[in-house]
């Protein structure tokens, strides 16, 4: 979902058709991944409260909502696949409410990614046949994110993402002939930045004084 939702942030380098042909795809895994966890829905009204879940619900319903809208507008303003239907409309409005939701997913992904970010490490550790408790995990790999995330916020700065969240943008101005490669690299590199620093935040002012509780 991730690396779809990446391509369509790349929506001047794709066909239009495309475009919105990976937005239905989008959709579709949506559902499904919220199929699939339907027990965290279930659950909502049946666990305790700590911290870390109240941000962790907050970030999944906000999430859900944005991507919903980013969605609805997308369907709204379709050109190719849904041209006709009784919804239909291109205004200003609908457009920048799609940007921003688009961005704000963008976003909201990137703190969900960082909730689970020690599951992810575990992960790509297995992958790359890594002890979690070796130097390279421990040491090397945050430095290597650290400065991929310097980059992201480099790329967030440039690229005015903010004026995109708040609606400050009434047109988007896209670069036709940036290339693909560079593009992703530059939205790869603010996921992993927010996604990093979320995980930094979350240790210093949740897992850590738990940490420091449970040793007391």
């Amino acid at each position: 979902m991730t690396g779809i939702l990446l391509s369509l942030m790349g929506y001047h380098l794709w066909d239009e058709r495309i475009h919105e042909l990976l937005g239905v795809i989008f959709a579709m895994f949506l559902l499904l991944h919220n199929g699939l966890n339907l027990h965290w829905f279930e659950k909502l009204f049946q666990t305790e409260y700590t911290a870390f879940r109240i941000l962790q619900v907050t970030i999944n319903l906000l999430l859900l909502l944005v991507v919903l809208s980013a969605i609805l507008s997308g369907i709204m303003l379709s050109q190719h696949l849904f041209p006709n239907l009784a919804i239909h409309n291109a205004s200003d409005l609908v457009r920048k409410t799609h940007m921003a939701s688009v961005h704000w997913g963008h976003l909201l992904i990137s703190l969900h990614l960082g909730l689970h970010w020690k599951m992810l490490a575990d992960f790509f550790c297995k992958i790359l046949r890594l002890s979690p408790a070796s130097l390279f995990a421990n040491r090397v790999m945050p430095i290597i994110f650290s400065m991929i995330g310097f980059y992201g916020l480099s790329v967030f700065i440039h690229r005015e993402i903010a004026s995109y969240l708040f609606l400050q943008t009434d047109f988007s101005f896209f670069d036709f002939e940036e290339y693909k490669t560079l593009f992703y690299a530059d939205f790869l590199a603010m996921t992993i930045f927010m996604a990093y620093l979320t995980r930094c935040l979350l240790w210093l002012f949740i897992f850590r004084n738990h940490a420091g509780k449970t040793a007391m």
